[in-house]
């Protein structure tokens, strides 16, 4: 079995949506000084106060830990047009993602100042790994189709 590049791709894709899972997303600064905090499954508030209103994220990043490692697995039986369709839903999810998260902040910080914080940006990096990793599928994909139409038999 060839192990190839897009492969590698699908799996930092898997590592980085991990880690995003594990780490604070923002904080958001309100004009007295209190800091308040949200990860992908619960936002802090200042007095200390948990609500699990966020929790959409970190179960529609979990969803795309799950399709992204069925990419993976497919992508060991080269079906490559599924592996397109999967990537693509991957894609979608992480843009899902982050709109989501728009609608979280735009609603969360009334009156308060937001810093992202750094695993913000790995769903947008394994959103970018899932791009190439598609352009990658379509170039495999045609030199596999090149390859066959070169090969005829002749009478």
């Amino acid at each position: 079995m060839k192990f190839r590049s897009y492969q590698l791709l699908y799996v930092a894709s898997l590592v980085l949506v991990v880690l995003a899972l594990l780490d604070p997303v923002a904080t958001f600064i309100e004009p007295d000084g209190a800091v308040s905090t949200m990860t992908n499954f619960k936002y802090t508030a200042a007095t200390g106060e948990v609500s699990r209103s966020v929790i959409a994220l970190g179960i529609l990043l979990i969803f795309t830990a799950v399709v992204n490692l069925l990419g993976l697995v497919v992508s060991l039986y080269n079906n490559f047009e599924l592996q397109k369709r999967v990537t693509i839903l991957t894609m979608l999810l992480f843009t899902g993602y982050y709109i989501l998260f728009l609608v979280y902040t735009l609603v969360l910080s009334s009156g308060t100042s937001m810093n992202v914080e750094l695993p913000m940006l790995y769903p947008f990096i394994g959103l970018t790994a899932n791009f190439f990793a598609f352009i990658l599928l379509r170039r495999c994909e045609a030199k596999i189709v090149a390859k066959a139409l070169g090969f005829r038999l002749r009478d």
